[in-house]
């Protein structure tokens, strides 16, 4: 199995999982820190469960965690691999503080695979399909769209509209640093002089300062961009089989 067929059937666990709690009605126990716990479950399931490891110091950086590493083989190549998880909402993802977060994300995952070749990077996002759509994947200012508070209207999944559902275009920020087809690769250019990016990008290096090992500097940092690839992205699901359909996006972040 290689790592792109490994990360899909995680994907598909944990949305499969997300369906689940969203169905029996606790969503109040889904956040950033939880979703971590039904992944590293079901990946327990396909390695051995003493090379998972929550929480754990990056290795590269002082003081700073990843969210989830693990050991794993793919085409017989031994990988360690890092995950980092954010959890999508309304009026909190399409803020600047969660974009800083995000960013902090992707640079620390760029970070943990250019030092090591055998290294793999992912970063994950959930939400409600809802929130997912609206905070994240499409965000949208244009007139027609003001009218549905700047996003797109969730329709009704029927046989006649299955394609529409589905064909949700991106559109705002976050198309910046995410493309939203599978297999398709965004180059984060980190010395783009947009002011809102650029802002994002000089506080990371900023706070992350102090963080830095011996011989690190911004310069060195921003030499190689980090590239961002579509791994998994669930369907929206039909609003009439759940109460409230869950997505989940993976994305594996590389250097050019």
């Amino acid at each position: 199995m290689n790592s792109d067929i490994f990360f899909i059937h995680t994907g598909s666990a944990l949305h499969s999982w997300l369906n689940y709690i969203s169905s029996v009605n606790r969503r109040y126990v889904l956040a950033e820190n939880s979703i971590k716990y039904p992944v590293s479950e079901y990946i327990g399931t396909q390695i051995d469960p003493e090379q998972i490891y929550l929480d754990k110091l990056h290795p590269n950086l002082n003081d700073r965690y990843i969210d989830l590493r693990f050991i794993n083989k793919y085409e017989s190549k031994e990988y360690e691999c890092a995950v980092e998880f954010k959890y999508s909402r309304i009026g909190y993802t399409d803020q600047k503080k969660e974009k800083r977060r995000i960013f902090n994300d992707i640079m620390r995952l760029k970070l943990f695979v250019e030092k090591a070749e055998n290294r793999k990077g992912y970063f994950l996002l959930c939400g409600t399909q809802l929130d997912f759509i609206k905070s994240f994947q499409t965000i949208g200012w244009n007139d027609e769209g003001k009218i549905n508070n700047g996003l797109p209207k969730e329709e009704k999944k029927t046989s006649e509209n299955d394609e529409k559902v589905n064909l949700i275009e991106p559109e705002g920020f976050f198309t910046n640093w995410f493309n939203f087809k599978k297999g398709d690769s965004l180059e984060i250019d980190l010395s783009s002089q947009e002011e809102e990016l650029k802002s994002i990008y000089n506080d990371f290096f900023k706070e992350y300062e102090k963080s830095f090992k011996s011989g690190m500097t911004e310069d060195n940092l921003r030499e190689k961009n980090p590239i961002t690839k579509l791994i998994y992205l669930s369907e929206s699901s039909n609003l009439k089989d759940i109460p409230t359909p869950m997505k989940v996006g993976i994305w594996e972040i590389t250097i050019e």
